[in-house]
């Protein structure tokens, strides 16, 4: 994990913690969120490892990825944190970070998570989906743009481009790990304060929304649950992330709170 300081604030700044999903980086959430949230605000913005500057460190598990963040935010005198964002596979780490008593956080917005958290639906659905991945994987490392083409369509040229060549980067132990972690995910006790500051958001025609339906009114049932009309996985964020960006901006600063209390 290497983590990146981005935007204008300083230290007394109101304090932001992006993580980012598969296949992105720190500068690509830089180039679709910070850059639109505005100013005056801080944003740590880790490259999780196997992405980014950290695409030659293998994946290991959501846990060690948290382990690290917590290390450097307590390091560098961080505890408190105005919003904690995190996008599908870092959601699974947020959920991760969340356990750590001396972290808090003011609000909490969480994009695409997968709520799948073992059994046997999610070790066979994993298993599939691990081997699926994998072939994918070796597919974008022949021809890197057929699958380029397919992830324009649903995020952009800019960004497909950048999400290919990390696919591709990829060591398979990785990939199995990511998918490992996404559908054996440790759902973390949140109490009623913490759930009524937390949003959690899907795109319409995102799979994983139908899962998150089910289990959020019954572990969460004082969180938000936001849906994306007409979008898939992690869509809105890439494909309208001026508007994306200004929503969080003012989810940070307590201008759309998600405190429900």
């Amino acid at each position: 994990m290497k983590m990146h300081v981005y935007g204008s604030g300083g230290e007394n700044s109101p304090t932001v913690l992006i993580i980012h999903p598969m296949l992105s980086s720190a500068s690509s959430m830089k180039a679709s969120l910070c850059d639109h949230m505005g100013p005056n605000l801080r944003f740590l913005v880790p490259d999780l490892s196997a992405h980014g500057d950290e695409a030659s460190a293998p994946y290991v598990s959501a846990a060690a990825e948290a382990g690290a963040i917590h290390e450097w935010l307590t390091s560098h005198g961080v505890r408190r944190l105005s919003l904690g964002f995190a996008a599908s596979l870092g959601g699974v780490i947020l959920f991760e970070l969340l356990r750590f008593p001396d972290l808090s956080f003011d609000r909490l917005f969480i994009e695409g998570v997968s709520f799948y958290s073992g059994g046997p639906v999610a070790q066979v659905g994993g298993a599939v989906l691990s081997r699926a991945m994998v072939t994918k994987h070796r597919k974008a490392a022949r021809d890197p743009e057929a699958g380029a083409r397919k992830l324009a369509r649903l995020y952009g040229e800019q960004a497909a481009g950048s999400m290919v060549a990390s696919f591709a980067a990829m060591s398979e132990e990785s990939i199995r790990a990511i998918v490992r972690d996404c559908s054996h995910v440790s759902l973390p006790p949140l109490s009623p304060a913490i759930q009524r500051r937390c949003t959690f958001a899907y795109g319409q025609k995102d799979s994983d929304l139908r899962l998150a339906q089910r289990v959020i009114p019954r572990l969460y049932p004082e969180a938000e649950l936001r849906v994306w009309p007409g979008s898939g996985h992690c869509e809105r964020m890439s494909r309208d992330s001026v508007a994306y960006g200004a929503m969080l901006r003012n989810v940070a600063l307590g201008s759309a709170s998600t405190d429900r209390s």
